[in-house]
């Protein structure tokens, strides 16, 4: 256990991990399970979250006392509103974008995730099932990008299920190696 975390810290922290990582597990096995309606709903939440935040900006010009940039809320409102209005009318097309924009955080959290796995190589024993996680990531958005737009309909909710999947049995791993942990 590293010396500047107490016992208590790292209990806290690992319960944490735990219900953290197996969210996600649960997450991926539904997304698995039921490609399609996941790809569908990841899609029409994200329209809803586009709307949702063009609302609030959009009141936030109208109604706030900030003169200087109004104008620059009112342009971005819009702009959420109509992305989200086109992601939910538009599920088709809101899929096939959202495909390319997956593959690519995939592709970035595959890297990302292969530089934080090397760094806890020697400090941490379940540093391996990090790695697991990156490599599975970066090959998940090439198979994306690979099948792109064929396979739009399902891929997105079956990919986020496989990595949905993978990044919780990491986090519960890393939660299982706390207590051994040389450095967090």
């Amino acid at each position: 256990m590293p010396a500047n975390l107490s016992s208590a810290d790292v209990a806290k922290g690992r319960t944490w991990y735990f219900v953290g990582g197996g969210l996600s597990a649960l997450v991926g096995v539904f997304a698995i399970l039921r490609p399609g309606a996941a790809t569908f709903a990841i899609e029409q939440f994200l329209g809803i979250i586009f709307i949702a935040s063009g609302l609030a900006l959009l009141l936030s010009a109208l109604l706030g006392k900030a003169k200087k940039h109004r104008l620059l809320d009112l342009a971005s409102s819009a702009l959420r509103l109509i992305v989200g209005i086109l992601l939910i009318a538009k599920a088709l097309n809101g899929v096939i974008a959202l495909t390319l924009v997956v593959a690519s955080i995939f592709i970035v959290e595959g890297i990302f995730g292969l530089i934080f796995a090397l760094k806890f190589r020697g400090k941490n024993p379940a540093w391996i099932w990090m790695l697991l996680n990156a490599i599975a990531a970066f090959v998940l958005g090439g198979m994306l990008f690979a099948n792109f737009p064929s396979d739009a309909a399902w891929a997105i909710g079956l990919l986020f299920g496989i990595n949905s999947l993978i990044l919780g049995v990491s986090l519960i791993m890393f939660a299982v190696a706390m207590p051994q942990l040389k450095e967090v």
